[in-house]
C-alpha cells in the first residue's frame, strides 16, 4: 500500500496561519497580563492568563522580556534627543530644588511637579495629591504586614537584644524599640504615657507576632523601661552614653566655668602688674605684690586646667574599658578587672569634683553615674556567664577553646566595632587586627572549620551590646519628621516605620528586614510602582469671562 499520495499538495504539512500583531496590540496584551497577575485574588497561572488573552504563553513571556528591553532602549533614545536632554535637566533641577530647599509633604510634591512641568500630565491639586499620599501609605502598611507574616514563618524563634527609648513631641510620648543587631524597628507608637504597663502592653504583642523573645534591653535608667524589661523576662543593661552623660553634666560645665573665671582673674592680674610697674617701678613693694598675685592666678589656672583634663580623660577612658576584650592586648577581660578599672577612673573624677568643691547637685549626678557603672558591671558578669556556656556548647577541646577565646572572638569583636571607631583608634588597633588575622590564617585547622568558628564568634560578639545609639538616632529622625509635617498620625508613623525596615540600606546593600529575618524580602519601591496608581492627567478647565459674568447676574437676579 503506497504511503504517499499521488497529489503532491496532500503530502505537505499544513502550517497554522501566522498572526501578525501590531505593537499597540502587543502592548495592550502585556498590560492586561500584568494587571491580571497583580490581582491579589487571582489564582490563575501565567499559562491560563495567556490563554484567556488568546496568546500563547511562550509569546507572552517573550513579549514581557522584550518590553523591558524596548522601554530601556526607547528611554535612552528619548533622552539622547535635545528635547529629552532638556526634560532630564528640568526634572533633576526640580528635584534638587524641591528636596534641598523645599518643604515636605503635599507642598513639596506640588512644587516639584510645577517646576518640572510634569503637572501638565499629573494632577497636582491638593486633593489629588492627598488621595495619592493616602493610597501610598495604605499600600506601604499592607506591604509591611504581608511581608512580616510571610517571613516570620521561615524564621526560627530566638532571643533578641532591643534598645528602648521614648520620643517627646506633642502631648504624648512615642515609644521606640529597635532590635540592635539588625536595626529592625519593633515598635514605634504614640501612647498616653510611658509607664511600665504601657511598654509591656505595646511591646509584648509585637514580640508574639514576630515570634521572638526579648533577652536583653539596653536603655537609660528609666524606671518604666527597667520594670517593663523585668515583666518581659529580659535583662536590663544601662547604656554607656547616659552613664558618661551624667558625669559630663556634673563636671564639665562647673569645671570649665572655674577655669574661665581664673583666666579672667589672670588677665586682670597681668594688667594690674603692668600698671604697677609703670607707676611705681620694677622693684617697688607694690610691684612685688602684683607679681605675686599674678603668679598665684597662673598657678590656680594651671591647677584647674589640669583638673579639667584629668576628668575628661578619665571619662573617655571609661568608654575604652567597657569592652569584653582589652583593646591594647586583644585578650579577654574579666568582670572583676573591669570593675577595678572603672573604680580607678571614677575615683579620679570624684577627687576632681571634691577639689573643685562642686555643688551637691553635681555630686548627685556623679553618684547616679557610679550606680550606672555598677549595673554595667553586673551586665558584664552575665555576659561572661553566657560566654562560657556558649563556648562549652561548641564542644571544643582545650587547644581549640584557647584558640577561640584568644584569637577568634577578639578578631570578630574588633571587626564588628571597627566602623564605629575613630580614625586614630583604628590606626592604633590595626597592628593588633593584622596579628590576629595572621594567627587565624596559620591555625592548624581546616578552612571550613575556621570559617564556622568565625561565624560563631560574630554571633557571640553581637550579643555584647553597650549602646542604644540607633534608637537615639531614630528619635532624631522622628523629631525632624514631626517638625516637617507638623504632626505624625498613626498611619503616617507606621508607614515611616515600614519604609525604614524594608527600604533603607546599609553600605553592604542589606535592609533591616533582610538582616532580621535572614531572607531578602520583596522590593518596597517596585511594589509601589506596580500597585499604586499615580494621579491622572489634569482636566483642562475653560474660563470664559463673559459666561462667568452672565452667571453672576443670573444668581443675583434669583
Amino acid at each position: 500500500m503506497p504511503t504517499l499520495s499521488v497529489i503532491s499538495s496532500q503530502n505537505t504539512r499544513q502550517k497554522r496561519p501566522k498572526i501578525n500583531r501590531s505593537k499597540l496590540e502587543i502592548s495592550r496584551k502585556v498590560i492586561a497580563f500584568e494587571e491580571i497577575i497583580s490581582l491579589k485574588k487571582t489564582r490563575q497561572s501565567k499559562r491560563e492568563i495567556s490563554f484567556l488573552l488568546e496568546v500563547p504563553n511562550s509569546s507572552m513571556q517573550d513579549w514581557r522580556r522584550k518590553q523591558d528591553l524596548y522601554q530601556t532602549e526607547e528611554l535612552a533614545a528619548f533622552f539622547s534627543t535635545p528635547t529629552g536632554v532638556a526634560t532630564l535637566q528640568r526634572i533633576v533641577m526640580a528635584a534638587y530644588r524641591s528636596i534641598h530647599f523645599g518643604c515636605g509633604g503635599v507642598g513639596g510634591l506640588q512644587q516639584f511637579l510645577e517646576l518640572s512641568e510634569l503637572n501638565q500630565f499629573v494632577a497636582s491639586s491638593e486633593g489629588a495629591l492627598q488621595n495619592f499620599f493616602t493610597r501610598c501609605e495604605e499600600h506601604i502598611i499592607d506591604f509591611g504586614d504581608t511581608q512580616e507574616k510571610k517571613w516570620v514563618k521561615t524564621m526560627k524563634q530566638r532571643k533578641i537584644t532591643a534598645g528602648l527609648d521614648e520620643l517627646f513631641r506633642g502631648r504624648h510620648p512615642c515609644l521606640v524599640a529597635i532590635e540592635l543587631i539588625s536595626g529592625y524597628i519593633l515598635l514605634e507608637k504614640f501612647t498616653a504615657d510611658r509607664k511600665a504597663e504601657t511598654w509591656t502592653n505595646e511591646l509584648a504583642p509585637r514580640l508574639d507576632v514576630l515570634n521572638v523573645e526579648l533577652g536583653q534591653v539596653v536603655s537609660d535608667l528609666c524606671g518604666g523601661i527597667r520594670a517593663a524589661a523585668s515583666d518581659l523576662g529580659a535583662h536590663h543593661t544601662p547604656e554607656l552614653f547616659h552613664a558618661q552623660y551624667d558625669i559630663s553634666k556634673g563636671t564639665s560645665a562647673p569645671l570649665a566655668a572655674q577655669k574661665k573665671e581664673f583666666e579672667a582673674h589672670l588677665e586682670e592680674a597681668k594688667i594690674n602688674l603692668e600698671k604697677t610697674i609703670k607707676n611705681h617701678g620694677q622693684n617697688s613693694e607694690k610691684t612685688k605684690e602684683a607679681l605675686c598675685a599674678k603668679n598665684l592666678r597662673e598657678y590656680g589656672l594651671e591647677q584647674r586646667s589640669e583638673r579639667c583634663l584629668k576628668v575628661k580623660k578619665a571619662k573617655k577612658e571609661l568608654g575604652k574599658i567597657y569592652h569584653p576584650i582589652d583593646l591594647t592586648t586583644g585578650q579577654l577581660q574579666t568582670a572583676e578587672g573591669i570593675r577595678t578599672r572603672f573604680e580607678e577612673q571614677l575615683n579620679i573624677i570624684q577627687t576632681g569634683a571634691q577639689e573643685a568643691q562642686l555643688s551637691k547637685s553635681c555630686h548627685k549626678r556623679l553618684e547616679k553615674a557610679r550606680r550606672a557603672f555598677e549595673a554595667i558591671v553586673n551586665s558584664v558578669i552575665l555576659f561572661f556567664v553566657f560566654f562560657s556556656a556558649f563556648v562549652r556548647d561548641l564542644n571544643l577541646d582545650e587547644e581549640e577553646g584557647l584558640f577561640f577565646n584568644k584569637v577568634i572572638f577578639p578578631l570578630c569583636y574588633l571587626k564588628i566595632i571597627w566602623r564605629r571607631l575613630a580614625a586614630k583608634e583604628r590606626k592604633e588597633l590595626q597592628s593588633l587586627v593584622n596579628s590576629l588575622e595572621i594567627k587565624v590564617r596559620d591555625g592548624p585547622w581546616s578552612e571550613e572549620l575556621k570559617e564556622e568558628w568565625m561565624k560563631k564568634g560574630r554571633e557571640l560578639a553581637n550579643s555584647f551590646q553597650r549602646s542604644s545609639s540607633c534608637v537615639e538616632g531614630r528619635n532624631g529622625m522622628l523629631s525632624l519628621y514631626y517638625h516637617r509635617f507638623h504632626r505624625l498620625n498613626p498611619r503616617s508613623l507606621k508607614a515611616l516605620t515600614i519604609v525604614h525596615n524594608f527600604h533603607t540600606k546599609r553600605p553592604d546593600g542589606t535592609t533591616p528586614a533582610e538582616r532580621f529575618f535572614g531572607q531578602k524580602p520583596d522590593d518596597l519601591f517596585e511594589s509601589l510602582l506596580t500597585h499604586v496608581r499615580i494621579p491622572g492627567k489634569p482636566q483642562r478647565q475653560y474660563h470664559d469671562p463673559e459666561k462667568r459674568r452672565l452667571g453672576q447676574l443670573k444668581r443675583q437676579a434669583a
